[in-house]
């Protein structure tokens, strides 16, 4: 990582200027040039003043010259920007030793600008970088590499260097500060949006005064977006009073009113380390490695971690409902740290006490891929009320809420689907309201036909499309001409998602109606980009119709189109697929061999064929990680060598890798479609799918199997399922830690 803080070079700061011995000749403009100013003008700040930058980039010559945005919050950290202060002995790097150990960013937002015309404007925080530990007068140049040259396909970097500014920094002023912490807090307080918000808590990252940081640890893990627990942590990193910081932190952690994150604890943990232990900080000037070695410093900040979490379960009991239910949603990262003797304290049955306490995005968190550390039927309440009080609950948490009550207690949540399905509300999704057994709901045809009749498409987009859906999945073949009646005028003006549903309904009960809705609808100039989204139609209904279909538009001269077909061959094609897939391939390689420049994509000049180059990786994701064929390790080679592009190449090379290990991984388990499991250059989102990949593997195939992120008795659970399924087809499963 480059040093945020450098000393000023001496000497002409212009790019392509070396300092000589002399009079220097006159040299030609720089191709690009970068004007660097302070925001708003002013020249005078105070310390812990949010200092803005405007990075201006301009050039003379156009479409050749491309800028990085990156910007926001640790967008300086990926090593593009220099920022030379002088004199350099009165700043610091705030966040020095916390980049040097984590090798990382902590955000950032992104974006391009193409320099000609018009000039490209970046925006900057200097604080970010640089805190002023005393006043004075200071200059400052930027120099950064964010500029590529899209002339050659090898996009070299143009290094770019600033014009010098000066400013002052004036003596701290209490009364200011004061102020400055107050305008943060009511910025944090009042209704506004999140990007408000973030204002509020980077005034008062900033500021660093102790009144910030007590303000800041108090606020720590409270937001209801959690947004600014970010800048919490960066606040307190940088702030210059180190062990009074640790010494706060402690103490809110037996506060009645302080709910405590995974975060909270971690970064309590690390600063204490670093504070007691300063001969284990990573130093940036040496590479960011620890004097002692990682694995000293990592020892250490988990026996601080292992003793913050048992004092705060300790302190738990004393702690407000509010303040419990949102301690305890972090039990899973709890569990994993804590002592043996501590960990059983933390039981589902306590956060299901209190599971209403929590805001929105904890309990979405938490019902959505944490489930399985969360469920149990003392959950049932929670999920009913939820589900019943749902004009004060966000849709999403009503989704998830009702798709785990059905889970938990079929015989109460199978009578809300039902009236669900009939009033169904916009952020309803069809994971939750289809997951009942029933092939169809005929007592409901009518209402489910009225429902998409009433439905309109582009004005009500989510509406229509759980509304479309439910048709697709309950519907029998009795409303089929009312629904067609509905379809006919608007099948091609209909948005994606309720195209592909009607369309796959069709597929499933009148197999000729539905090849003519979905040629019409795939040949069709109208349809809003549906034409090219094939794949939504399979992920819904995959038919023999709709795998002709997909092989037949391998060729076609839309790159999307044939984007497409290979997204859908590669998720649901079936093994006879294979054959014609990989001819289209060869194909394609013929056409394009030897043509690679062309298919580089530029943001500043005119590449035509550039789609191309996404054609031929999802041929390479689509032959490579077809769900329906097993891809091993020599017809990779065979497909890296139909590559026509170096980063094609380099793709299968790692799945060449990845094909070498025979390790099933279990990272999360939500069935029946949000799980995440990884085996070999495969990756799965249920079980099933899974065992389908299995089952193609020769027989006497050993494979090792990981389950050590999952909660135990889930983990035991699934163990047991894989290895009566490896038994049955004559493959071995090993278990691993």
């Amino acid at each position: 990582m480059i040093p945020a803080v450098l000393l000023l070079l001496a000497g002409v700061l212009r790019l392509g200027l070396t300092p000589q011995a002399g009079a220097a000749p006159a040299q030609p403009d720089p191709p690009v040039r970068l004007t660097l100013r302070l925001g708003e003008g002013r020249t005078q700040f105070r310390i812990g003043e949010r200092i803005p930058l405007e990075l201006e980039f301009g050039s003379t010559v156009g479409k050749r010259f491309v800028v990085d945005g990156a910007t926001d919050d640790g967008s300086g950290r990926l090593a593009i920007d220099d920022f030379h202060v002088d004199p350099a002995d009165a700043v610091t790097d705030p966040m020095a030793d916390y980049f040097a150990g984590n090798r990382g960013s902590i955000g950032g937002i992104r974006n391009m600008g193409v320099l000609g015309e018009t000039p490209f404007v970046v925006k900057l925080d200097l604080n970010e970088w640089v805190r002023f530990e005393r006043s004075g007068t200071f200059q400052l140049v930027v120099r950064t590499q964010r500029v590529t040259d899209e002339a050659s396909n090898a996009r070299a970097i143009v290094p770019v260097t600033s014009n010098r500014v000066s400013f002052e920094i004036l003596p701290r002023d209490p009364a200011w500060e004061v102020r400055e912490l107050t305008a943060a807090g009511r910025i944090l307080d009042a209704p506004s949006s999140s990007l408000d918000r973030r204002n509020g808590c980077r005034l008062m990252r900033f500021l660093g005064t102790d009144a910030a940081v007590d303000e800041m640890i108090r606020r720590y893990g409270t937001e209801p977006d959690l947004g600014c627990d970010v800048d919490y942590m960066a606040g307190l990193f940088g702030a210059t009073n180190r062990p009074r910081v640790v010494k706060q932190m402690e103490a809110a952690l037996v506060t009645a009113d302080q709910p405590v994150t995974n975060s909270y604890l971690r970064t309590l943990a690390t600063l204490s380390v670093y504070a007691n232990h300063p001969e284990v900080r990573p130093d940036p000037s040496h590479g960011g490695q620890s004097p002692a070695g990682a694995d000293a410093t990592r020892h250490l900040i988990d026996a601080a971690f292992a003793m913050y979490s048992d004092m705060l379960i300790a302190a738990l009991p004393q702690k407000t409902d509010r303040a419990r239910a949102m301690t305890l949603a972090e039990r899973e990262a709890l569990v994993s740290r804590v002592s043996p003797a501590a960990a059983p304290t933390i039981s589902r049955e306590q956060l299901a006490a209190v599971f209403l306490e929590l805001p929105a995005e904890r309990q979405e968190t938490l019902l959505g891929g944490r489930w399985s550390t969360l469920a149990t039927p003392a959950m049932i309440p929670a999920l009913r009320q939820l589900v019943e009080s749902s004009t004060k609950t966000s849709g999403a948490v009503v989704d998830l809420a009702l798709r785990r009550l059905y889970e938990s207690a079929p015989d109460q949540g199978r009578p809300l689907i039902l009236r669900e399905i009939q009033h169904p509300r916009r952020a309803m999704t069809l994971e939750t309201l289809g997951r009942l057994p029933d092939a169809e709901l005929p007592g409901l045809d009518d209402v489910l036909a009225a429902n998409f009749e009433a439905s309109g498409d582009l004005e009500d987009f989510e509406g229509a499309g759980i509304r479309a859906e439910l048709v697709h999945r309950y519907a029998s073949q009795k409303i089929a001409d009312r629904i067609l009646d509905t379809t006919t005028d608007r099948l091609t003006h209909m948005a994606c998602r309720s195209q592909s549903a009607i369309l796959a309904y069709f597929l499933r009960v009148d197999d000729r109606i539905g090849r003519a809705l979905l040629d019409r609808a795939l040949t069709s100039r109208e349809s809003l980009g549906c034409r090219t989204r094939l794949a939504l139609v399979a992920d819904l209904r995959m038919t023999a119709v709709v795998e002709a279909r997909a092989i037949a538009d391998l060729d076609d001269a839309d790159p999307d189109v044939v984007i497409g077909a290979l997204e859908t061959l590669q998720r649901h094609g079936s093994p006879s697929a294979l054959a014609p897939l990989r001819m289209a391939f060869e194909r394609w390689h013929a056409k394009w061999d030897g043509r690679e420049s062309e298919l580089h994509y530029s943001a500043a000049a005119d590449q035509p064929n550039a789609r191309q180059a996404m054609v031929e990786d999802a041929f390479r994701q689509a032959l490579g990680l077809g769900q329906g064929w097993l891809t091993e390790r020599p017809a990779l080679r065979e497909l890296r060598e139909l590559c026509v592009t170096s980063g094609c190449r380099t793709q299968v090379s790692h799945m060449i890798d990845a094909a070498a290990d025979s390790t099933i991984s279990i990272l999360q388990l939500d069935e029946p479609v949000d799980s995440l499991i990884l085996l070999a250059q495969y990756q799965f989102t249920s079980i099933s799918t899974l065992e389908q990949k299995l089952a193609q593997y020769p027989r006497a195939t050993t494979f090792g199997l990981k389950t050590s992120g999952l909660d135990s008795r889930v983990a035991t659970e699934v163990t047991s399922e894989i290895e009566m399924f490896a038994r049955a087809h004559g493959i071995v499963v090993n278990r691993r830690q």
